[in-house]
Order: structure tokens, then sequence, then C-alpha cells
């Protein structure tokens, strides 16, 4: 039997953006910490047009509390946020923290034995160093505060929680031996000079799509998401989006996969962003393009 076709207004409905979906470092936050011109008035402004701001970010649950609350750019943001890469979801309000995805145990227990590198390891939790070296590393490079990360004897009480991540300090480190036979995700960070361990699949647009499926119950929310990012790893979102826009001084990876690249500001970008307009001004093709995460 054949279907009836969509109503003119049920396609115009199934089309419309209704997801904005933000990196935080690099993206809209700076390098001091700070956010960027005219993006709390760019999420006001999606609200208004009726898009749900969506954060999802590398940092764990330990160092996004290390920025403001009050701010009013992260006041926007719908919860539960999406940490840890979408491995971890914090919700704010209840001040819940769930793992969605896990490193297998072997992964953190040769890693961290083995004398190769400076390690901390991420869990719901917290944050474990081996040295202080490593943990004066991490807290530079996310903005921790140093006695926020467990070092020595401490750092036993938390060793059978499940680990989300593991950044190893120094570029020089050969993770072969630790790693093979296991399975893993491995990116490096090389504004840092680190590695970070992640668990196999872990991937920013599947996390979105199976978070907007479970909390609003969309299907296929990634096709009324536009996605803002910089980075390698937001690559698969920027490509898997209905529109994908990468910010000034993306990483090329990043850019290659996404839509629209600014060149100027993004908090420009915003003020003239038209959500019904947004799709046929960058010229993307929506009803010939397929999803190009793998995880999907």
């Amino acid at each position: 039997m054949k279907s009836e076709p969509e109503s003119p207004s049920a396609a115009s409905e199934s089309r419309r953006l209704r997801y904005a979906v933000f990196d935080l470092d690099g993206t809209i936050l700076g390098p001091s910490q700070r956010f960027l011109p005219g993006v709390a008035e760019g999420l006001h402004r999606l609200r208004a047009q009726g898009l749900r701001p969506l954060l999802v970010t590398g940092r764990s649950v330990r160092s996004f509390r290390s920025l403001d609350p009050s701010t009013p750019e992260l006041r926007m943001f719908d919860d539960p946020l999406l940490l840890s890469n979408g491995n971890v979801l914090w919700d704010r309000g209840a001040d819940s923290v769930t793992v969605s995805r896990a490193l297998p145990a072997e992964i953190t227990a040769r890693l961290v034995c083995a004398d190769v590198a400076h390690t901390v390891t991420e869990t719901a939790s917290g944050l474990i160093a081996v040295s202080r070296r490593a943990a004066l590393a991490y807290a530079r490079a996310y903005g921790v505060r140093r006695k926020d990360i467990v070092t020595g004897a401490l750092a036993a009480d938390h060793r059978a929680e499940d680990a989300v991540a593991v950044t190893v300090f120094g570029a020089e480190a050969d993770l072969t031996e630790q790693l093979t036979g296991l399975p893993h995700d491995l990116d490096r960070i090389s504004a840092f000079g680190a590695l970070v361990v992640r668990p196999e699949r872990t991937c920013k647009a599947a996390a979105v799509h199976e978070h907007v499926r479970r909390r609003y119950g969309e299907s296929h929310g990634l096709s009324a998401t536009v996605a803002f990012g910089d980075a390698r790893n937001d690559a698969c979102l920027l490509g898997s989006a209905a529109l994908g826009v990468a910010v000034p001084g993306a990483d090329q990876v990043a850019a290659r996969h996404s839509d629209e690249r600014l060149s100027g500001p993004l908090g420009e970008y915003l003020a003239r962003f038209v959500a019904d307009r947004a799709i046929t001004a960058a010229g993307v093709d929506r009803d010939g393009r397929a999803l190009r995460c793998p995880h999907l």
C-alpha cells in the first residue's frame, strides 16, 4: 500500500532547525577562559527563534566546574551537558553525572602502571594524576585548580571507578605496547602536547544523535541541527549535522567537513543568523546529503 504523501506543512516542520549544538573551547570560549563577544546575545537570539542550544565538549566534569556557572552564556544551554566528547552527561540542576561509555579497566591499569608518561585519568567524580607534573600540566591546560586533581595515596580510593578518558602528557610517548589489542580511540591535542585515550567509537555526532533521541524523542535530530566547532573531534559532528559551521581558526579537518567556514567573529554570524533561511543561504543540499558519521 502506497503511503500518503507528506503534507507541505509536515515537510516544512521536518526540515526546520530545532537544535544548535556548540563545542566549547576554541568555539565559544577563548584561550583566556572568557566567552567570545556576542555569544550570549547570539544564544539568546537562537532561543528566540525556537532553537535549543546544546553543549558538547571534551572537558571533564571537574574541568567544566572551573568555569563560572552564573555566566549568561552557560545558563543558556539545556541540561544535561554532554562532556568528555559525549561520554558523560551532567545535569547541573540535579548535579547528576551519568557515564554512557567507559574505557576498559585494563587500559587504565596499563597506562597508569606503565612508566611511559605522565597521565591524568578522568572518572565521573574527579581527576586522578599519577604525578604532580601531570596534575600541573592538566591544571594549566584546562584551567582546573591544582588541588582539585587527586595525586599520591588518595588516588587509590578512585582506582575502581569507571574511567572515561586518560590524558597522556609528553608528545614523545609511545603507547603502542599499552594499547595494542584493546578497544579505544586516540586523540592528539597539539595545543598542549598530549594524547587523550577515550572509549572506542567516541563521537560527538553519535552522542548528540542519541541524546536528542532520548531527551526530546527525535529519531533524526541531527537533520534538525546546526553545529559549531573548531577542532578535529568536531569534524564528524559538523559533517553530520544539517548545517556544520567551522569557526575562525578551525582545524583543517573540521573545516573540510563543514558547510560554512567563518572568516569573521562567531558573534557577528549569530547576530544575523536566521534559522528558517540558514540552510538555503549556505547552499546545502539537505535532501541529497547522507550522514557522514560512521557510528550512526
